[in-house]
Formats: C-alpha cells, structure tokens, sequence
C-alpha cells in the first residue's frame, strides 16, 4: 500500500454521483475524514471480521468481495467492482463489522472515508440519504443476481452468466481483460478450478466467446444469454 494522499473533495472530478449532491461545507467536512490510498494487485484492503471505521470508494483500478471460507477451502467472490463504485455501505446502519474482505484485482486507488461522518450526512442530507439508498439496493440486487446464478445454475451457464457479468456490469464492454486467475474464476462461478476451466473451454469451442493472451471477446451474446439462462 503506497503513501497515503491528500485530495480536496469539492475539486474532486471523479466524485460519486452520491456526494455530488452535498454541499461545499459538506464536502468539506468529508474531505478532512477521508484519506486516499493506493493498492497494489492482490493487497488487501478490507478484512472479514475487522471493525467496518470506514466506507471505500473506488477511484480507480478494480478489486473484489469475497467471504473468506472457515476451513481452507475455496473463497466465494460475491461481487467485483470497478471504479465509481462505493464499498461498505451495508455497515453504515447494520454491524460493526466487515462480513467480507475486499481484497484488489489490480492496481487500484480508494478513498477511505470514516464511516460516522457518512452516517452524519444521511441524517442530516435527504438527497444524500436517497442517493446512498439506491446504491445499496442496486449493489444487493446484483449480489443476489450472483448467487442465484452459482446455486441454481448448471456448470456452463454459471460460465456463461459470468461472462455476461463481467462484460455488462463491470467493464461495460464486449472485449475484456479477464481480471481474474483460474481460482478466482472458480470462486466467482462456485465451481472447482477443474470445472471453470472446462467451462470456459465448452464457452470457446462452441464460439460463444474468443480468449487469446488473456482478452475475452463474447462473439455471440444472444447465444451465450440462452446458457446462461437454460444451462
């Protein structure tokens, strides 16, 4: 984790659309409870059990939620996150604790703001308040997307909801770096490597995606939205 910098909130111009609507002194008031780190690929930023002091913005880069597993086995990845997306916001009202770890897929850059100013500004700023509401019911909403994907779904439309994710909702694109390892990929699917990987091959055979050094191109979306649907 490098040094940590000092930005001003109201010159901020990758700003949540969730604080564009304090005012000056509010944003102020944010900017000294607010520290911006950097993370490098693989660092943790947040973890499972620790006391939830603070809400994480992602500024840049990319990182994912997993619940860590009691026993050594598999992780599950709950959900990845690129950059304008705010973490921890279930712990504003709810425990004081992190129910997952937050750990980041790339190099990445967060603000950390404390977690009780953001209480403070719900209470106190209805549009803040409504904002932050509407994040938390889209990120569960996506969150359970996931999950009824890895327990309802047969192998190869888990793959196929998967790439469907990652290309909707996370690069907002056709064509992709694949951001996740063999094992991550497996986490995210809730499937052993072994089966993610013939998976993701049943996935290019039947040329419903390309993958060459890395990139997955979806070369057939409608195709690929009937697997993910039907199995």
């Amino acid at each position: 984790m490098a040094d940590e910098q000092q930005n001003t909130c109201v010159d901020c111009t990758q700003m949540s659309d969730c604080f564009r609507v304090l005012s000056k002194e509010e944003l102020e008031l944010v900017g000294q409870k607010m520290v911006r780190l950097s993370f490098r690929k693989g660092e943790i930023i947040a973890k499972q059990g620790a006391f939830a002091t603070h809400i994480m913005f992602v500024k840049s880069g990319l990182v994912k939620l997993y619940r860590e597993s009691e026993n050594d086995q598999n992780d599950l990845i709950i959900n990845i996150y690129a950059a304008d997306n705010i973490l921890g916001l279930s712990s504003l009202f709810g425990d004081s604790i992190f129910h997952y770890s937050v750990a980041a897929l790339e190099d990445s850059s967060l603000c950390l703001i404390e977690i009780n100013i953001v209480r403070e500004l719900v209470g106190r700023n209805s549009d803040f308040s409504v904002s932050v509401i509407k994040r938390l019911s889209r990120n569960n909403l996506l969150a359970y997307e996931i999950l009824y994907a890895v327990t309802h779904k047969q192998l190869n439309g888990r793959m196929a909801s998967a790439m469907i994710y990652l290309a909707r909702e996370v690069f907002e694109s056709s064509g992709f770096t694949m951001p996740l390892s063999r094992k991550e990929l497996a986490e995210f699917t809730g499937m052993s490597v072994m089966s993610a990987v013939r998976a993701m091959k049943d996935l290019r055979q039947n040329g419903l995606i390309g993958s060459e050094n890395g990139r997955i191109e979806i070369l057939d979306m409608e195709r690929l939205e009937q697997i993910s649907k039907f199995g």
